[in-house]
């Protein structure tokens, strides 16, 4: 799977020695933090944020703070010439440190672990794509997928969401989802009651359910 990639350094060299050993990532590098920060603040996401820990302005470390405000998932790596600023970043949650003297040796390394990271996630995130942006939503806070009119209507705690594609491609992908009609696919841990032909969820919505799907739902038993 292809991964979108941050690079923050002020010195240019790093980012480009970072590329050169990713060279088959899709990598953004920025230069200044309130380049990144403000293409954030736009709306570019990205799975895997490099950062420089010691940079003019705004630091690695208050940069990081300004990104979990906004975004709990992203994987943060921290970047740094000198070992003791290594101990620093517990409150961000960086997920490793990586000495600029050591990138050629120790990124590999590190990259292999972001890579079982992102997999491990895969199926803890629904994410798609939609007017060249990219969105990405917990499973755990998706309701219910309705298709309508060639699009999928997503539900979630918070609201809704609209993407192009097809319910068929959706269950296969996630399979924790279970359809209940040709036109609904629903999250069983939102579903607050079974009655006769039709689900109940959360946010109280009745959905119907087809005599071709009813057998997904007979493992659920009945009220949840």
């Amino acid at each position: 799977m292809d991964y979108r990639i941050a690079v923050c350094d002020d010195e240019r060299i790093f980012i480009d020695r970072i590329r050169s050993i990713l060279s088959d990532c899709e990598i953004h590098g920025y230069t200044d933090s309130g380049l990144l920060l403000r293409a954030l603040e736009t709306g570019e996401r990205f799975d895997v944020i490099f950062l420089d820990i010691a940079m003019p302005g705004l630091d690695g470390i208050g940069l990081a703070k300004e990104i979990r405000e906004s975004d709990e998932d992203v994987i943060l790596v921290f970047v740094t010439s000198r070992a003791e600023f290594m101990q620093t970043g517990y409150e961000v949650r960086a997920f490793r440190y990586l000495l600029k003297d050591q990138l050629e040796n120790g990124l590999p390394i590190i990259w292999a672990d972001i890579e079982r990271e992102l997999a491990n996630r895969e199926d803890q995130y629904f994410v798609f794509d939609f007017n060249r942006q990219t969105y990405r939503y917990a499973c755990r806070e998706i309701i219910y997928f309705e298709s309508s009119l060639r699009r999928i209507i997503l539900h979630t705690k918070s609201g809704t969401a609209v993407l192009y594609g097809g319910l068929d491609e959706i269950e296969a992908r996630h399979p924790a989802f279970v359809r209940v009609h040709k036109s609904y696919l629903v999250n069983p841990g939102h579903i607050r009651a079974l009655s006769a032909g039709n689900v109940i969820t959360t946010d109280g919505q009745i959905l119907p359910v087809s005599r071709r799907y009813k057998q997904n739902l007979e493992k659920f038993g009945g009220v949840r």
